[in-house]
């Protein structure tokens, strides 16, 4: 009878399978997009992948918070019997990422890191905000907004806007308040600011700043490096046809505001030019499209050096860098519009249904005001006329794992206790 040999218990490391510690400190290196694809490979892996804290360590690692953005296809649909919609596309790679409900009347506010923010078109204090992760699909209402008191709702505008401080870590919804239309001269007008901290118990909180311009909805709030900035117009806009000439920058650490200049940018006599304010590359860029009924239009792209530390109102230097002759003199506001940059280091423009591209690895900048050619010129397909359906393109989307449930606020015991309470009432008088 042959002697039985005692085999050593077998444990991870021998067998080549990575134990839970180990695999959470390889995952936590890896790029977004490479963990969402690890978590298919077993229950392990997914299992690690999910867990809230590795979540939140991988969210605020420097290879992520420092990642190239990119950019995002958001549709919104409204069919007649049927709750609305936003489907999120990678615009690089053309694969779907999400496909979530939002309540009716809602629209994209702005991107924030790897969040989209919606909000009612109309209703800024009875609708809360819904912030949604496209890559994991998760989806978070906000608390509601104050609500408005004033007596003349009808001249008052708002503007949400969704910013992200890298020295705090904290995500904050902004809500600017001010006054459309009103025959005051002065240079100054108060400006509202409404804002909530994700996460942060004490709810909404109210402060203000006079403004020397109004914040204007020509192009989408864009986050870059702890601030947000926002195109402005004058006060007096609605009475005289000024040109934009100044930037709202709002810090979202200390919450303070100020104003920085726009780059001088030619005019066309009794011509508008579209502007607005887009992320390239982790830079602020300020597009300017000159229509000319005469000629062809133009369109220059600038791009801002990187603002002073601070609340310092030192202002910031912008370099042109790309100057196109633009066929067709055509424009929409309703429809797509917005500038990025792909993977392949190819400027994007859209405007309306045309994609124009550029090869910025040719030629990083103009000198001398010398125009450029684009490479390529798309005509992209008409949206389905069966359905309402919004669409655009966004830059500054980076993505990330943080769950915008993880923001989500407890319900209170008062909140169960009176949440029936209306039926409690209704029985109690019918069993009487």
């Amino acid at each position: 009878m042959g002697s039985r040999r005692c085999e050593p218990k077998r444990n991870s490391s021998s067998t080549g399978i990575p134990s839970r510690d180990m695999l959470h400190e390889i995952l936590v290196k890896l790029p977004t997009k490479h963990v969402i694809r690890s978590s298919c490979v077993s229950k392990l892996w997914r299992k690690v992948a999910c867990a809230p804290s590795f979540r939140s360590r991988h969210a605020m690692a420097s290879h992520v918070t420092s990642a190239r953005t990119e950019a995002l296809l958001v549709t919104e649909r409204r069919q007649p019997g049927r709750s609305d919609e936003a489907s999120v596309f990678n615009a690089s790679s053309g694969k779907a990422m999400c496909c979530v409900p939002i309540p009716a009347s809602y629209g994209l506010a702005n991107v924030c890191n790897g969040f989209l923010c919606f909000v009612h078109a109309r209703e800024g204090d009875e609708a809360p905000a819904v912030v949604c992760n496209p890559a994991t699909g998760e989806t978070v209402a906000l608390p509601k907004a104050p609500p408005l008191i004033t007596s003349d709702k009808n001249y008052l505008d708002y503007i949400f806007s969704f910013g992200f401080s890298p020295s705090t870590g904290e995500y904050k919804l902004f809500r600017l308040l001010f006054r459309s239309w009103s025959s005051s001269t002065s240079s100054e007008q108060r400006v509202e600011v409404d804002v909530y901290t994700l996460g942060d118990k004490r709810g909404w909180r109210r402060h203000s700043f006079d403004s020397p311009c109004c914040p204007s909805k020509v192009s989408a709030p864009v986050s870059i490096h702890g601030k947000l900035y926002l195109v402005t117009v004058s006060w007096t806009h609605h009475r005289k046809r000024e040109n934009p000439t100044r930037l709202l920058a709002i810090d979202v650490a200390t919450e303070l505001c100020c104003t920085y200049n726009l780059p001088d940018y030619e005019t066309v006599p009794y011509e508008q030019p579209t502007v607005g304010a887009f992320e390239l590359n982790g830079r602020l860029c300020f597009a300017a499209h000159i229509t000319n009924f005469t000629e062809s239009s133009k369109i220059h792209f600038w791009v801002m050096s990187p603002p002073p530390e601070g609340n310092d109102p030192q202002q910031p230097s912008w370099d042109l860098r790309y100057s196109f002759h633009m066929l067709g003199h055509h424009f929409y506001f309703s429809r797509p519009w917005g500038c990025w940059l792909d993977d392949d280091q190819m400027l994007c423009y859209l405007m309306n249904e045309t994609l124009h591209k550029y090869d910025t690895t040719k030629c990083p900048a103009i000198s001398d005001g010398g125009f450029l050619q684009w490479d390529k010129k798309l005509h992209l397909p008409a949206a389905p006329s069966r359905d309402r359906c919004l669409w655009n393109v966004c830059g500054g989307y980076r993505p990330t794992l943080l769950s915008p449930l993880s923001f989500a606020l407890p319900p209170s015991q008062g909140d169960d206790e009176n949440k029936h309470q209306f039926e409690h009432d209704v029985l109690s008088t019918i069993r009487l």
